[in-house]
């Protein structure tokens, strides 16, 4: 399959369009100004030229008018300025002051103007460079005087002129070339900050906003950005607050029905079949109860991390804190006592009610959890927790984070599906990550990284 070409960004069409419009606009004013000073200087080349010849001709036509005097030595006793050649034509034979070129030749397009009578004035490019010919009529001794004037000076001068224009058009190229760049750049630096601005709200941080702006044309941009991101705080909390008010709502009625289920399975005289019914509708009632405490728990989460009490904690003791909250033994926890506690900077009720969620799915869905490790680098800390089981295929390893999702385990449907959404948005809130990945053994590992609070540890 041939791939697409790729498409210039914006930055680059703007420079282009900057460079191409000065290369346009400079090959044009040196196109005129070339062909204007051509003009002039050919103009004032054509007079020069003119002038010399008509005084030049008068000599020669004194000279012939002198008894005994030839053509030959009318010509010789004339001197013909720098790079021009003098010719006579007399009784239909030609003369020369010199010896280069046939005057015939050179004089083909101005002689039947001469012959009629007036003065001709032509350029030839039968010479090297091209040359300019004048044609005087001399009816008083019955001859023709041509001169031929070779334009040196004037194509030295042109061709000078035609490199300094090309060097002037590609520098005025390259100077619009970078005044694109800097026009790109400050026209891009707006978007640039509302893409920013943009990151930080899809990372949940909804307190962002553009600062506001003097510029017409971007107070627009501004005002529907920031009322954009209003709205959207203002559609979380909402959603939040409902969820919240729900759960809490269902709270008092759920808490009376597991009370009167308790007295209901320590009553006497029930049959097996009651007892069985009662016993299903205990456990799953205690399963909608965990569902109630995960949905209070997401609504405190979608409120924001800036309400809850940020403190520096070790990170081996938020591990332990949880194993012994959660009624698990401290064994499990694999860490070196003897060297300084890591610190992290984390709500401590959160982070604790996040780190017993892990280990409740890897008791729920991986066949029992197997222990809990913290390692610590240079600029963050890791809080690795494994469970026994075959591990989660490597398709489901992110979606399994998501709101309701399950992979399958060992006790599928005791759940409420929302514990490692806790886990994953409460580790996001306090700038870290979480992921799962396959141990050695095949096994799951939810790995729990948080940046490194140096000042506790320092202190």
């Amino acid at each position: 399959m041939t791939p697409r070409p790729t498409r210039p960004g914006l930055r680059s069409s703007v420079t282009a369009a900057f460079a191409v419009g000065a290369m346009l606009l400079s090959v044009a004013l040196s196109l005129g100004t070339y062909l204007s000073a051509r003009h002039v200087l050919v103009e004032q080349r054509e007079r020069t030229a003119l002038r010399q010849a008509f005084a030049d001709a008068a000599l020669v036509r004194d000279s012939l008018r002198t008894p005994g005097t030839g053509v030959s030595e009318a010509l010789n006793s004339v001197a013909p300025p720098a790079g021009a050649s003098m010719y006579v034509r007399r009784d239909g034979e030609w003369y020369s002051s010199s010896l280069d070129q046939s005057g015939e030749e050179l004089a083909a397009e101005v002689r039947p103007i001469v012959g009629s009578g007036s003065v001709g004035v032509a350029w030839t490019a039968l010479t090297e460079p091209n040359a300019l010919v004048v044609g005087i009529p001399l009816p008083a001794v019955d001859a023709e005087y041509y001169e031929v004037a070779v334009a040196d000076e004037l194509d030295a001068t042109l061709r000078t002129l035609s490199i300094a224009l090309m060097v002037g058009a590609a520098l005025t190229t390259l100077a619009g070339a970078g005044l694109g760049r800097a026009a790109s750049a400050r026209v891009l630096a707006p978007l640039g900050d509302v893409a920013s601005a943009a990151l930080s709200v899809s990372e949940g941080n909804l307190r962002t906003r553009l600062r506001d702006t003097r510029d017409p044309d971007l107070s627009v941009l501004v005002g529907a950005f920031n009322h954009m991101v209003d709205a959207l705080h203002d559609r979380i909390e909402r959603d939040a607050r409902f969820a919240a008010d729900v759960s809490h709502e269902l709270r008092t009625p759920v808490t009376t029905l597991r009370t009167s289920l308790t007295l209901l399975q320590r009553a006497d005289g029930l049959s097996a079949q009651a007892r069985h019914a009662v016993q299903l509708m205990s456990e799953e009632l205690a399963r909608f109860h965990r569902a109630l405490e995960d949905l209070l728990a997401l609504g405190r989460l979608d409120a924001g991390i800036n309400e809850a009490e940020l403190r520096p904690t070790g990170a081996r003791e938020l591990a332990r804190q949880a194993l012994v909250t959660s009624g698990r033994p401290r064994t499990l926890l694999q860490a070196q006592d003897s060297t300084p506690d890591p610190a992290v900077l984390v709500d401590r009720p959160q982070m604790v009610r996040a780190l017993i969620n892990v280990y409740d799915n890897a008791d729920l869905h991986g066949r029992g959890f197997a222990r809990v490790v913290v390692s610590e680098h240079p600029q963050h800390v890791e809080v690795h927790v494994r469970d026994r089981g075959p591990g989660v295929p490597p398709g489901d390893r992110q979606r399994i984070f998501e709101r309701f999702a399950r992979a399958g385990g060992a006790k599928a449907g005791t759940g409420s599906g929302l514990g490692l959404s806790i886990v994953a948005q409460t580790v996001n809130q306090h700038g870290g990550t979480v992921w799962c990945t396959h141990a050695e053994d095949g096994a799951s590992e939810f790995v729990i990284r948080l940046p490194r609070h140096a000042a506790r540890e320092e202190a």
